[in-house]
């Protein structure tokens, strides 16, 4: 059985498949135009820089983090509340989390702003020349913006989701991408690499705005207030922790990878970048879609205790999700040259550029089946409440990326990117042994 079988789960993966793919296709429209003007120069490694640094600070605090332990404790109330008393105490709920979220992120993104030269030199980019640092606190401070911004567009997207609305989250990342192509071809061409900066802050305003309408269709209220005070906000930070580390620890890995790749010479960031947004592609149609459109249902399987439905629809999505990705590994390694030629190969990108960043891709196509199969399995747990298990395990799975990469960085960045793919693997694998003993544990019980 698959989700083709399950026409609600299809239809729901098939709008967040498409979403996808609309943000994928402008993405990579938005990668070649980025390629055209600057290439693989020192200038696009400063934004690439600073953009891991403002992505950590969103993922971290407002991004996948909240969404995963957020999604399970709202959909408390539209399972088990009735109908009065859901929209009361939920939409206060939410409104709570939104504020708090908001003034957090706010308040983390002053400091960066700050302290961004510290920042750069000390943590993000220590390689980079003195000029290069000092052009990348001026994106970095440029950029946090957005996510001061996205702290609040994450909230609305899993508000969304967690009432089965998948259309307009899924059309929020293909205007988040035009914003930055307005940047690329009307903006840069007057303020150079900030121009690219100027349209991340237009995109992440579109990103929010495109899912208000989403909002009013569900008859939400915002309710200004604080979160601490509300039992459902205490049960979601007592997940978040576990979350926070979790997400924490896989930027850090991107971030040691930065660090690292900044050592290898020119062009060795921006090769990883353009890799990784081709990697990305069938990725996200595939492992990415099938997962965000399985978890509310998962989350209401568990809501409702029902932990047979919640294994069967498990393993449906499991089947889908491995039928689609390890086809897609063979035809990433079989095409990526011919791929990334056809896609980034004029202007300012070199063939040389083209052999990098191929082979980059390569070793970043060994990881699709196995994010694939994580976002999936990972999802099992939020879906429990159970934040902890993901959290032990990726931090074991980030001591083995990190140690490969410093052990591998003399392939330079394609030895960075196997690393990384090896990491997938170890934390999938560890992952789903730990479901199966999870799923014969509450087997046993019943």
């Amino acid at each position: 059985m698959t989700i083709f079988s399950d026409r609600r789960l299809l239809r729901a993966s098939a709008i967040v498949a498409a979403g996808f793919c609309s943000s994928k296709i402008f993405g990579l429209l938005r990668e070649i135009l980025i390629a055209r003007a600057f290439g693989t120069r020192g200038e696009l490694d400063a934004f690439f820089a600073a953009t891991q640094f403002s992505d950590l600070l969103f993922a971290v605090i407002a991004g996948g983090a909240l969404a995963s332990v957020f999604i399970p404790v709202f959909s408390g109330y539209l399972v088990r509340d009735p109908e009065p008393s859901r929209r009361a105490r939920g939409w206060e709920f939410a409104s709570a989390i939104v504020t708090d979220v908001f003034l957090v992120v706010a308040f983390f993104a002053a400091l960066a702003m700050i302290f961004a030269p510290q920042v750069i030199e000390n943590f993000l980019a220590p390689g980079f020349a003195p000029a290069q640092r000092a052009l990348t606190a001026d994106i970095l401070r440029l950029v946090l913006v957005a996510t001061m911004i996205f702290s609040v567009s994450g909230i609305l997207t899993a508000i969304l989701h967690a009432h089965n609305h998948f259309l307009l989250p899924a059309l929020a990342p293909t205007l988040y991408n035009l914003g930055i192509i307005a940047g690329a071809v009307w903006l840069a061409p007057h303020f150079g690499i900030l121009g690219l900066a100027y349209g991340v802050i237009a995109g992440s305003a579109a990103h929010l705005i495109v899912q208000i309408p989403g909002l009013l269709h569900h008859h939400a209220r915002f309710i200004p207030t604080l979160g601490l005070r509300l039992s459902a906000t205490r049960d979601l930070i007592a997940l978040l922790g576990p979350r926070i580390i979790t997400m924490l620890v896989v930027r850090v890995t991107w971030i040691a990878m930065t660090n690292l790749a900044s050592r290898l010479g020119e062009g060795s960031v921006s090769a990883l970048s353009y890799a990784y947004a081709l990697w990305q592609f069938p990725e996200s149609l595939i492992g990415t879609a099938i997962a965000l459109a399985v978890f509310p249902r998962l989350s209401a399987r568990a809501a409702e205790n029902d932990r047979a439905g919640l294994r069967a629809l498990y393993r449906v999505a499991l089947v889908s999700i491995l039928g689609l990705a390890i086809p897609a590994t063979l035809a990433t390694i079989i095409f990526a040259r011919p791929l990334v030629s056809v896609l980034f190969e004029r202007g300012a990108f070199s063939g040389g550029a083209t052999d990098l960043v191929a082979t980059v891709l390569q070793f970043y196509a060994l990881a699709i089946a196995g994010e694939s199969f994580l976002e999936l399995t990972a999802r099992i747990f939020y879906a429990q409440r159970d934040a902890r298990t993901p959290m032990w395990i990726a931090i074991g799975a980030m001591i083995i990326r990190v140690a490969l990469m410093v052990w591998w960085r003399e392939w330079g960045a394609p030895g960075l990117a196997l690393a990384y793919a090896v990491g997938v693997a170890v934390e999938g694998g560890a992952l789903a042994l730990a479901s199966s003993r999870a799923f014969q544990t509450h087997g046993t019980a019943r």
